[in-house]
């Protein structure tokens, strides 16, 4: 009990760092998270996730927290603190929490969704729209935070670059579905916050950019991911030294809710189409059963040959 209450203590702690964290006061909560006494991985764990989770609400203070993170991996006081018969440290377990997000399939958590709202016996007019349009936002702006955030670990040291280059490979691999475009966004978001240095390597940033603009041509895209190419064009052309980011529209509110009318829409339009789909392929599947059981019926019927 005295070491859950330990626990508790630590974590109410961590959490009046994270939520306070700014420009001004980082690097004193950063050493007031260095002094914590961590002495479990579940407790290690319970710390990383509420670190990680503020990190990708609070997107313009996505760079604090990344360098708090990286002062925490180059600290060997602080990985100490665990017990030490485990090969698990900080950078480990943050490093799994960023994957986890960055390789999250979107496919699969909408089929979940539909799954749930089916066993909840939901009513489609009434919340299946609320509910997608709610879904379709918080994926969104979890996904950019966190290419965010892990762009800002990569310039930090706190990110490896074996892995950013696989995350940067991952995301320019083309794929016909309709994430395609929040998948183009992502990659962006990486290559504005890690394009300088990456620019002082032996990797190719001019193919991947000009894949990027002849993207404009071929694929019907909206005008804000128009304007990030070409933000990256001209700052790729600048040799990376102009880094102010171009924000995508949505990930400075909260919720859904909080939209403005016009971003609403958006979402409202690409849940419509979730929705016709959904409706199209139950009934094809309906459709199919009742043949199936048709053809099952007439094959009984058929007296035997002779």
């Amino acid at each position: 009990m005295e070491q859950k209450n330990n626990s508790d203590q630590v974590l109410n702690t961590v959490r009046s760092i994270v939520y306070h964290l700014n420009d001004v006061n980082w690097v004193k909560m950063t050493q007031k998270m260095m002094a914590l006494p961590i002495n479990n991985v579940k407790l290690l764990d319970d710390i990383t996730n509420i670190i990680f989770d503020r990190a990708l609400k609070r997107q313009n203070y996505t760079h604090i927290y990344a360098q708090m993170c990286a002062r925490l991996i180059n600290d060997s006081k602080f990985n100490n603190l665990i017990a030490t018969d485990t090969e698990i440290t900080f950078q480990k377990v943050l490093l799994k929490k960023c994957h986890d997000v960055f390789y999250s399939n979107y496919q699969e958590e909408l089929n979940k969704l539909k799954d749930t709202m089916k066993n909840d016996n939901m009513v489609p007019k009434k919340c299946l729209s609320g509910v997608l349009n709610n879904f379709l936002f918080d994926f969104q702006k979890r996904s950019i935070c966190n290419c965010r955030f892990i762009g800002e670990l990569f310039k930090n040291g706190a990110f490896p670059e074996k892995y950013i280059l696989k995350c940067i490979g991952d995301l320019g691999k083309e794929k016909n579905d309709n994430n395609y475009e929040l998948q183009m966004h992502c990659l962006c978001i990486i290559l504005q916050s890690v394009g300088l240095i990456l620019s002082k390597t032996s990797y190719d940033l001019n193919k991947k950019i000009n894949k990027l603009v002849s993207s404009m041509e071929n694929y019907g895209m909206s005008s804000t991911l128009k304007c990030l190419i070409k933000k990256l064009k001209i700052m790729n052309s600048k040799g990376w030294m102009d880094e102010d980011s171009v924000k995508f529209a949505g990930t400075n509110y909260n919720a859904y809710r909080d939209l403005p009318p016009h971003m609403q829409m958006v979402y409202r339009v690409r849940s419509k189409k979730i929705m016709s789909d959904w409706a199209y392929g139950e009934s094809h599947d309906h459709r199919l059963n009742v043949v199936n059981n048709y053809k099952i019926e007439v094959r009984s019927n058929i007296p035997p040959k002779l």
